[in-house]
């Protein structure tokens, strides 16, 4: 019930301050959160942080680092830690499940609309799989890409638009791409080149 009022507060400045005083959210400075849920046991968000409106996020810890932003209408949801790392972003409309931990590292793009990332599956759950996810620096994740438990993806990678990735791609500097998903290019800077 908090967290929806603290979400629907139309001054910025009020919302923060009881993210940090009601709920001992850490929130840095020059941080924006429009209405959005944030609920979590710990939270620590860096300086010039944006979360957009109409964001669900609901988790045990959540890390954002310094100068990243989460836009319009994503959920990221679940029992574990999610944390992004400095300059990320997270577009629109994305669904990541936090069965297991999902980490983003800096500056990486979950960019355009619709993609998923999964974090359990009941055969890998038994079994004691590190099912967590974690994507590298420097990467982009293009719209409807779905990502499966497990996956660790490099420094450095392009992930087109509408991959199915069930394996890591531990190589750097590559476009990744198709259903399921192989290295299409290799040695590419996606960032000076794409």
């Amino acid at each position: 019930m908090i967290l929806k009022f603290i979400s629907l507060i139309p001054i910025n400045s009020l919302r923060i301050f009881l993210y940090r005083k009601v709920l001992g959210y850490n929130i840095g400075t020059g941080v924006v959160i429009k209405r959005s849920i944030l609920k979590a046991k710990k939270v620590v968000i860096g300086n010039q942080v944006t979360i957009l409106a109409r964001n669900v996020i609901s988790c045990n810890e959540l890390h954002i680092g310094e100068g990243s932003s989460i836009l319009e209408r994503n959920r990221i949801t679940g029992t574990t830690s999610f944390i992004m790392g400095k300059g990320s972003r997270v577009i629109n409309d994305h669904f990541i499940d936090l069965s297991a931990d999902v980490t983003f590292g800096n500056n990486t793009w979950l960019a355009g609309k619709s993609s998923q990332i999964w974090t359990h599956g009941s055969l890998h759950t038994k079994t004691g799989k590190d099912l967590s996810v974690t994507i590298g620096d420097h990467v982009c994740i293009g719209s409807g890409v779905l990502i499966a438990p497990g996956v660790k993806i490099a420094i450095s990678n392009l992930i087109g638009l509408g991959s199915v990735v069930s394996t890591s791609f531990l190589t750097e500097r590559t476009v990744i791409a198709g259903n399921p998903s192989k290295v299409v290019k290799e040695d590419v800077d996606w960032q000076k080149n794409w």
